[in-house]
C-alpha cells in the first residue's frame, strides 16, 4: 500500500512540475517551454523509475504531440532512426555471439594470457570485460564476464564483503563494461547518438573518426581504472588458482566470428563506401540469418524496451533542436564559458555529463546533453565534434551509484561490494576519466 502511495505521488510530483514549467514566464517559444516542460516531467520518472523506462519515452512522444504541437510522423519517426537501427544490429550481433558462446570463448581466451598473479588476473577481467563491451552492450557484457570473475572468487575461496580482491574483481567487470563501451562508435548509445547530432550538422562523422579518439581514451582509461582498483582494494593474495578453457573453436563459432569481423571491416571502412554505419548493421541481421546463426526466437531477445528508449531520448532531443530550446541554453552557457581556457570547457562538459548519467540512463542523459553542447559549440565559435565527443564520453563515465548503469547495479547485486566501496572507487575514477578525456581532447584531438 506505501509503494502504491509513493508512486502516486512521485506521479503527481511530475504532472505538477510539468504544469509549472509550461506555465512559468520564461519568455521562449510555445514549443520551446512544452519542452522544457516535458523534459522536467521525464527526468522526474526516469530518475525515479517509478514505471519502466521505456514508458516514460513513449510518454514523452505523446507529450510532444499533444503539448509541443510537433508533428507526429517526425515525432514517430525518431523511434526507428539510424541510431535504433544501428543498435538493433549491435543488439543482434550480442544475441548471436551469446547464443554460440563466441562471448565466453573469447572472455577466456584472453583472460588466459594474463597468467595467475591477483594482479594480472585484474588486468585480463578488466581487458576482456571492455573487448567485449566494444561490441555489445555493457550489460551484455556484465552478464558474460560476471559468472567468470565469480567462478574466479569461489574457487579461491574469496568471500564476499570481506575479501578485497574481491571487491576488485566484481568492479573490474562492471567499470570495464563501462569503459569499454567507450572504445567504439556502437559500444554505447551516447556515442551514436553524438554521431547523429554531428552528421546532421554536416559533419563526416563514423567508426573510424570516432576510434580514433575513444580507443586510445578506453585504453588508458582501463590501465587507470587498474591502478586505481589495486590501490584502494590491495589484493590479500598474489596467486590465484585458475581455470582453462578447454573447448575448441566450433565452426558456427568461426562463422559468427567472420560475420562480425566483416562488419567491423565495413565500419571501418565507412569513408570509402559511402554506406551510413546503420546500413551497414543490417548486413549482419541478414548473413546470421542466411547461415542459420539466428532464428525468429533470436529476435524475441532483443532489448525492445532499450530500442523505444533510445527512440524517446532522440525525439526529446529532436524536440529540443527544433523548438530552438538548445540555442537558449547554449548561449546562456555560453555567456559562462565565453572567457574560459578550452580544457576548462572541455573538463566543465565531462563533469556536468558524470553529474548527470549520475541519476540518469546514458542514454536519457545524452538526448538531454548532446543537442545543446552542438549549439554551445556554436556560441564559443569552437570544434563541434571534439566538444560532442567530449560530452558523449562525460555521460558515459558513470561509475559512482548503481542506478547510473546496469553493470553498476549488477556488481552492487553481487554483495562484493558496498555502496561506500562504490564511491570510493567510482569518484576517483570518474575523476580521472573527466580529467584524462580533457587531456586527451585538448593535446590529440584537434590533429584529427
Amino acid at each position: 500500500m506505501q509503494t502504491h502511495h509513493k508512486r502516486g505521488i512521485i506521479l503527481l510530483s511530475a504532472l505538477l512540475l510539468f504544469s509549472v514549467l509550461a506555465l512559468l514566464p520564461l519568455g521562449l517559444s510555445n514549443q520551446a517551454q512544452m519542452t522544457i516542460a516535458i523534459i522536467g516531467f521525464a527526468l522526474v520518472l526516469w530518475i525515479s523509475e517509478v514505471i519502466p523506462l521505456h514508458a516514460t519515452a513513449l510518454a514523452v512522444a505523446l507529450l510532444l504531440i499533444v503539448f509541443g504541437r510537433f508533428p507526429a510522423d517526425k515525432v514517430f519517426a525518431q523511434f526507428f532512426d539510424k541510431v535504433v537501427v544501428l543498435v538493433f544490429g549491435g543488439f543482434i550481433l550480442a544475441i548471436a555471439m551469446h547464443k554460440h558462446r563466441l562471448d565466453e570463448y573469447l572472455a577466456h581466451k584472453l583472460l588466459g594470457k594474463f597468467g595467475v598473479s591477483s594482479s594480472m588476473v585484474l588486468l585480463g577481467v578488466l581487458t576482456a570485460t571492455a573487448f567485449l563491451s566494444m561490441w555489445m552492450s555493457n550489460s551484455a557484457a556484465t552478464a558474460i564476464a560476471m559468472p567468470i570473475a565469480l567462478f574466479i572468487l569461489a574457487k579461491n575461496r574469496m568471500r564476499p564483503i570481506k575479501s578485497q580482491f574481491g571487491k576488485s574483481l566484481i568492479l573490474a567487470v562492471a567499470y570495464g563494461a563501462t569503459i569499454g563501451g567507450i572504445g567504439t562508435l556502437i559500444g554505447s548509445t551516447p556515442n551514436i547518438i553524438a554521431q547523429k547530432f554531428l552528421t546532421e550538422h554536416d559533419i563526416t562523422f563514423g567508426f573510424l573518426e570516432w576510434g580514433l579518439r575513444g580507443f586510445p581514451f578506453m585504453i588508458l582509461m582501463v590501465l587507470i581504472t587498474w591502478y586505481i582498483l589495486r590501490k584502494i582494494f590491495p589484493s590479500e593474495r598474489h596467486f590465484l588458482k585458475m581455470q582453462k578453457h578447454v573447448h575448441p573453436f566450433t565452426k558456427k563459432q568461426i562463422q559468427v566470428a567472420a560475420i562480425l569481423s566483416l562488419t567491423v571491416l565495413l565500419w571501418i571502412t565507412e569513408s570509402l563506401h559511402g554506406f551510413h554505419s546503420s546500413v551497414i548493421a543490417l548486413v549482419p541481421v541478414v548473413l546470421l540469418s542466411v547461415f542459420n546463426l539466428i532464428n525468429t526466437k533470436d529476435f524475441h531477445k532483443i532489448g525492445w524496451d532499450s530500442l523505444i528508449l533510445i527512440g524517446g531520448g532522440i525525439a526529446l532531443g529532436m524536440a529540443i533542436d527544433t523548438s530552438g530550446l538548445d540555442d537558449s541554453i547554449s548561449h546562456f552557457l555560453g555567456a559562462s564559458l565565453v572567457s574560459q581556457h578550452y580544457f576548462i570547457v572541455l573538463l566543465v562538459m565531462g563533469v556536468a555529463g558524470i553529474l548527470l548519467t549520475s541519476f540518469l540512463s546514458n542514454t536519457a542523459a545524452s538526448s538531454v546533453f548532446i543537442p545543446i553542447i552542438t549549439a554551445l559549440a556554436t556560441v564559443l565559435n569552437t570544434d563541434m565534434t571534439n566538444l560532442v565527443v567530449a560530452a558523449s564520453i562525460g555521460v558515459s563515465l558513470d561509475f559512482v551509484l548503481p542506478m547510473g548503469t546496469p553493470p553498476t547495479a549488477m556488481a552492487h547485486a553481487t554483495g562484493y561490494v558496498h555502496i561506500k566501496d562504490l564511491l570510493k572507487a567510482g569518484l576517483l575514477i570518474s575523476l580521472a576519466g573527466a580529467f584524462l578525456m580533457s587531456f586527451l581532447a585538448y593535446f590529440t584531438w584537434t590533429f584529427f
